[in-house]
């Protein structure tokens, strides 16, 4: 049985220029988006709370990084959804992985162990 008081989760809160524009970002890419209020939306994926979009937010992009099981299908799906990821690539860290910049300049670093 897990204990829950030691459990810890962080979520990301990425700024959005425009969260109309961000929030289709993110769905476009396969995401739920439940536009929690007028500006701010929580961005889910497989029924799990995955990061936060908010217009309030400081300005400036940051970087989240998504361990998924086919990076190689995600590069694809970006690219089928017009948003120019960077070439995927087998790193010496272990990972294959790409980058696409969301339109708030924000980035998604998408990797899958090798």
């Amino acid at each position: 049985m897990t204990d829950e008081r030691n459990h810890i989760r962080a979520t990301a809160i990425l700024p959005a220029r425009n969260i109309d524009t961000s929030a289709a970002f993110y769905a476009e890419l396969g995401f739920v988006v439940d536009m929690f209020a007028t500006d701010y939306a929580l961005v889910l994926y497989e029924g799990r709370e995955l990061l936060h979009l908010s217009a309030s937010a400081s300005p400036g992009g940051c970087t989240v990084y998504l361990n998924v099981h086919d990076a190689d299908e995600w590069h694809l799906l970006c690219e089928r959804a017009g948003h120019s990821p960077s070439a995927i690539e087998d790193r010496p860290w272990g990972m294959r992985e790409f980058g696409v910049a969301d339109p708030s300049g924000n980035t998604l670093r998408i990797g899958t162990n090798l």
